[in-house]
C-alpha cells in the first residue's frame, strides 16, 4: 500500500509542512494550522524530469478560516494543481473534498498564491499537473 500524501508534525505541534524536495517545516504552536503534504506529479514523462520545488512560504498563502476556526471543523483536501512553465500555479480544481465548502476554497485560493522553481524536462522549464493535499486539523483538539 502507498504511503499516505497527508504528513503529520511529529512533535504534534500543528504546522504547515512544504514536503517539496526536502524544503523545511515551519509553525506557529498558538494556533491551528494546516497542513501541505508532498507534492506528487500525475505525469510521467521519458528520462530527464526534475520535480518543481517550492519557492514562496505557505504558511501565509494557506490561512486557517476564521468561520471554520468559529466552527472548529477540519478537514483534508486534495488538489489538482497546474504550475507553468514560468512556475504560477494557474488552475486548481478540487479533487477531493473535505466536507466543508470553506475549507475547500481557502486550500484552493492558498495553492494560487504558491510560486515553484518550474519542473524541467531536457533542461527547458515545463508545465507540469500535479496533486496537492491539504489538511486542517480540527482546531482545539488538544484542549
Amino acid at each position: 500500500m502507498p504511503s499516505s500524501p497527508w504528513r503529520r508534525p511529529a512533535s504534534g505541534v500543528p504546522a504547515v509542512i512544504a514536503a517539496l524536495a526536502g524544503a523545511a517545516s515551519t509553525g506557529c504552536a498558538d494556533e491551528s494550522a494546516p497542513e501541505v503534504g508532498a507534492l506528487r506529479v500525475d505525469q510521467l514523462r521519458e528520462g530527464g524530469l526534475v520535480m518543481p520545488v517550492l519557492e514562496s512560504a505557505p504558511p501565509p498563502a494557506f490561512p486557517y478560516p476564521a468561520a471554520a476556526l468559529e466552527e472548529r471543523v477540519g478537514g483534508e483536501i486534495l488538489l489538482r494543481i497546474r504550475i507553468t512553465a514560468a512556475g504560477r500555479v494557474d488552475s486548481v480544481a478540487v479533487a477531493t473534498s473535505s466536507g466543508h465548502a470553506v475549507l475547500d476554497s481557502a486550500a484552493a485560493e492558498g495553492a494560487r498564491h504558491l510560486r515553484y522553481r518550474p519542473a524541467r524536462h531536457g533542461g527547458a522549464p515545463t508545465a507540469i499537473w500535479a496533486t496537492l493535499p491539504v489538511s486542517y486539523p480540527a482546531p482545539g483538539s488538544g484542549g
